[in-house]
């Protein structure tokens, strides 16, 4: 398929990321919690099996999407003048994205994260945020974006800048995609308060609860569907919720696998879901290839490997009813 004529920005973090595992990250049961946890004795030296470096961030990993996915991608951030930002910089031109509107710290360096994968898929994320959380509004001249999407991952915490985008990009005729992260969430009532601005609000289940409420992700996205054109609740290995047009969609894994890796994940369904959108798929289809795009990255290590380029996907199927 050729290029299509859509221009989607996205806003946020980009990372190296270094990926770590073997049989000395299997993860053990808390006795107290419940919980899966990785313990470590200190001052022990760990042998691990493998390393794998690749580079990451909400907001990177989407403009690879929309770049494979035919439609015309840039990326808006920061970064550090360092071999990790370097690195940023040659996977995103690999990929066609624009880096016109890329901002370089000269004081910071560029985010890292050392993930610590254990063999069920899930893993520990040890995470230097870097310059990637230092970008300020005056820093990009908002007034001069053009594009005909944002899709804007976590900015944070800074809501000042979230809601000078949210506001150019509603006087510019600019759809815009959320996917909040933990910073933005802790201020609820902001960032409820710039929704009626988004078109496409992405969280996952315990994101949305926060916002709305609700027992379980279907509740949650029911309540929230007044708020925007699209809501989209993910579950991780239970599938996801969606709700457009009074119509609320359950959607389970596009395909069963084992995961070898579930970082990522959630950015691959949000982004391509939007994707979808900007090609101008109904929802059933986009649905599809988000949930496609989602189970292609989770079985490979890293966030970008596994995103799919444009191609057919079957349409899953679907459970439609009205809200």
């Amino acid at each position: 398929m050729a290029d299509i004529n859509v221009k989607i920005l996205t806003f946020g973090a980009a990372t190296q990321d270094v990926f770590l595992s073997g049989k000395a990250l299997h993860a053990r049961r808390d006795v107290r919690t419940r919980d899966y946890v990785e313990q470590f004795p200190l001052g022990a030296k760990i042998d691990v099996d493998n390393v794998y470096f690749d580079t990451g961030g909400g907001a990177t990993n989407a403009a690879v999407t929309f770049a494979r996915q035919g439609l015309q991608a840039g990326y808006v951030g920061k970064i550090g003048h360092d071999p990790a930002g370097g690195e940023v910089v040659r996977a995103l031109r690999r990929e066609g994205v624009a880096l016109d509107r890329l901002v370089y710290d000269t004081k910071l360096g560029t985010g890292y994260s050392t993930i610590l994968l254990a063999p069920s898929g899930e893993r520990t994320i040890l995470t230097h945020r870097g310059a990637s959380h230092e970008l300020k509004a005056k820093e990009i001249a908002i007034r001069t974006l053009e594009a005909d999407w944002f899709y804007i991952t976590s900015l944070a915490g800074n809501m000042d800048l979230l809601g000078k985008l949210l506001k150019h990009a509603n006087n510019h005729g600019i759809q815009v995609a959320l996917d909040p992260g933990n910073a933005e969430l802790a201020q609820t009532k902001k960032l409820r308060s710039l929704l009626p601005l988004v078109t496409v609000l992405k969280a996952n289940a315990e994101e949305l609860r926060v916002l709305f409420g609700g027992e379980d992700v279907r509740e949650t996205v029911v309540r929230a569907a007044d708020t925007c054109p699209y809501v989209i609740g993910t579950n991780g290995p239970a599938g996801s919720y969606a709700s457009a047009t009074g119509k609320l969609y359950q959607a389970g894994v596009y395909q069963k696998a084992k995961p070898v890796d579930r970082l990522g994940a959630g950015d691959a369904f949000g982004s391509g879901f939007v994707a979808g959108l900007a090609r101008g798929l109904v929802m059933e289809d986009a649905l599809s290839l988000a949930a496609a795009n989602a189970s292609s990255v989770v079985a490979q290590i890293g966030g970008k490997t596994g995103i799919l380029k444009t191609q057919r996907v079957k349409r899953m199927k679907l459970k439609i009813t009205t809200l």
